[in-house]
C-alpha cells in the first residue's frame, strides 16, 4: 500500500470506503459450508483488518500534519470534523472556567 509508504496523505478512489462495504456486504451474504466458510469469514477479516488500519493511518498523517485537505475522502473529512468540533467546545468549556465566567449547558 503506498499509504503507508509515504508521510502524507495519499491521493484514493473517492469511492474506496463504499466499495469496501459493498463488498464486505456480499462475502457475509454468500453461504458456504466447511473449508469455504472458513475461507469466505477469513476474507472479510483481512478486508476489515485492512480497512481498519488504512483509515486510521489517513486519520493519524491528517491530525498530524498539515495534510492536503482536498484528497481526505467525504468518510474522512466527517471524522476530523467531528473532532475539531470536539476541541473547540473543550477550549470554550475550559477558557470559561479558567476565567471565572460560569457556563450553563442545558445537555439531555
Amino acid at each position: 500500500m503506498q499509504e503507508s509508504e509515504s508521510d502524507t496523505v495519499q491521493e484514493i478512489n473517492s469511492n474506496l470506503y463504499n466499495s469496501i462495504s459493498e463488498l464486505i456486504k456480499n462475502l457475509k451474504s454468500e453461504e458456504y459450508d466447511g473449508v469455504k466458510a472458513k475461507i469466505n469469514q477469513a476474507m472479510i477479516n483481512m478486508i476489515t483488518d485492512a480497512t481498519s488500519i488504512l483509515l486510521k493511518l489517513r486519520l493519524e498523517k491528517a491530525i498530524l500534519e498539515n495534510s492536503n485537505q482536498s484528497v481526505l475522502l467525504n468518510e474522512e473529512k466527517y471524522i476530523l470534523d467531528s473532532k475539531k468540533e470536539m476541541l473547540e467546545r473543550r477550549e470554550t468549556i475550559l477558557s470559561g472556567i479558567l476565567s471565572g465566567k460560569p457556563h450553563s449547558l442545558d445537555v439531555q
